[in-house]
């Protein structure tokens, strides 16, 4: 596991991400919470607003670390790719990427969802909508690596997600809505993870 982790470090722009991504990151969310329930009396807008800002903070996090490799041609990690190892850090580092994702999304929903004492099914349905919209965009997001791109589809994702949730509130369809979501995230997660290792196996050899 320790390997995995100094994988994934190895990504990282700088040490002080580390700080920003694991700690700072999940207590800002609450703490804009915390702010905007001083103007709003309701759980369902809290929520949905910590949903909302993962999305945004995950994606444009990914910024700093795997934008562009998705890319043949990509002049990300230049340093990296002249180890040997190259191949087998990528690995390690994605998967623990996407583990320390999973773990973020739950525990920030989950202890927001359990303060503000919402219903199981919905608490369930926003971790898996969440990751779902989040792997669908870094799909598409880790064919760029200037920040203007990654600011502007995120943008959007988080505007289609809110006119998602209100669909999905009207015809209250959380449990199925959440297994079909859960489904669609373990396909496209791993065809995402099978065309960035491709890439980056043909861009290495090259």
């Amino acid at each position: 596991m320790k390997d995995y982790i100094e994988s994934y470090h190895m990504f990282f722009p700088d040490k002080k991400f580390r700080f920003l991504l694991y700690l700072v990151y999940p207590l800002a969310v609450w703490a804009l919470l915390y702010i905007e329930s001083i103007f709003f009396d309701g759980s369902f807008i809290l929520v949905f607003t910590a949903a909302e800002i993962i999305i945004a903070v995950e994606c444009l996090v990914d910024f700093f670390i795997f934008a562009g490799y998705a890319r043949k041609v990509s002049s990300r990690n230049e340093y990296l790719k002249t180890s040997v190892k190259y191949t087998q850090l990528l690995k390690k580092a994605v998967l623990s990427d996407i583990t320390r994702r999973i773990l973020s999304t739950v525990l920030i929903i989950s202890v927001t969802a359990a303060v503000l004492k919402v219903q199981l099914k919905l608490t369930i349905y926003l971790i898996i909508s969440v990751y779902f919209f989040i792997t669908v965009a870094l799909f598409g997001l880790r064919f760029f690596d200037f920040f203007a791109a990654y600011n502007f589809i995120t943008i959007i994702l988080v505007m289609l997600y809110i006119g998602f949730n209100v669909f999905i509130l009207d015809k209250n369809i959380f449990i199925i809505t959440s297994i079909i979501l859960f489904i669609l995230s373990l396909l496209l997660l791993l065809l995402h993870t099978k065309i960035l290792f491709r890439v980056v196996k043909e861009e290495y050899y090259d």
